[in-house]
């Protein structure tokens, strides 16, 4: 076996090794909850194969473009093709690996509200499950409620059921916006957390996408500012949240037919 054919077996294993080991990091990432550095692995890839084929260019230009035996220009098309193909997928993977690889992305409400209507829109229509506070999120008035973007598009995707893990309202105004949500989900059921401490502090939704639990959970991380992360149940920390809403679920609180009347009441004045 000649040293030509040996060389362009290794490279094929080794671009086996190299596709695999970034497919494990990529998975690992996303399965990462904090900030971390691991995608600094692609942009390393993408820096050697973009200067590798911008060096062959300028390396071998001549060679590219002149045949010394005619002594004419003639293009190498297969060579010049393979070059240019290194050169924009690797500024495509560097791309790529800047939205969506670059650790946990920090969000606004108003950059965090197209994540959670993606997430809801690219679901399964049977169910989805809140995991929610005194459910502000949807505004604090029956008029912010009717501008707000999450609300609107979860009453627009009409799921047959909708389940909600929330606090008990207290005020007046927790206890409208719960009517309201009663008023406008004949499908929806809410549910008390039963101790209060069952409340984890845990915030996001659960959905099934062709039957497959997938979670979105954020975390508040400052004022105003948010951490999302995306898991399923493949994932060990995906399986974990789908637990704890078993558990606090089958152990929170039905509200009363006479608290559900009333809160329907108080918001139809």
């Amino acid at each position: 076996m000649s040293l030509d054919t040996l060389t362009k077996i290794l490279i094929a294993g080794a671009s086996l090794c190299v596709g695999a080991y970034l497919t494990a990091l990529r998975a690992k990432i996303n399965s990462t909850k904090v900030k971390n550095n691991l995608h600094w692995a692609f942009y390393g890839v993408c820096a050697i194969v973009f200067l590798a084929a911008v060096g062959t260019l300028i390396i071998c230009w001549n060679e590219l473009i002149y045949d010394p035996e005619t002594q004419k220009v003639k293009f190498k098309w297969l060579e010049i093709g393979i070059i240019i193909i290194c050169m924009i997928s690797s500024f495509l993977l560097f791309l790529f690996t800047k939205k969506n690889l670059a650790g946990k992305h920090h969000y606004t409400i108003a950059e965090l509200n197209p994540i959670v209507n993606s997430f809801t829109k690219n679901a399964d229509k049977k169910n989805i499950k809140l995991l929610a506070g005194d459910i502000n999120f949807f505004g604090n008035s029956p008029h912010e409620m009717e501008n707000n973007s999450q609300y609107i598009c979860l009453r627009g995707e009409n799921f047959k059921k909708i389940q909600i893990l929330c606090t008990a309202p207290k005020t007046n105004e927790e206890k409208i916006r719960y009517g309201k949500i009663l008023n406008d989900f004949p499908h929806v059921e809410l549910k008390y957390y039963k101790p209060p401490q069952a409340d984890l502090m845990i915030r996001g939704r659960m959905k099934t996408l062709n039957n497959v639990p997938n979670l979105l959970i954020y975390n508040k991380v400052s004022s105003g500012i948010y951490e999302a992360i995306e898991t399923n149940m493949g994932n060990s920390d995906g399986a974990l949240y789908n637990h704890i809403w078993e558990l606090i679920w089958n152990m929170a609180q039905d509200p009363s037919n006479d608290q559900i009347n009333h809160y329907k009441q108080l918001f139809r004045g």
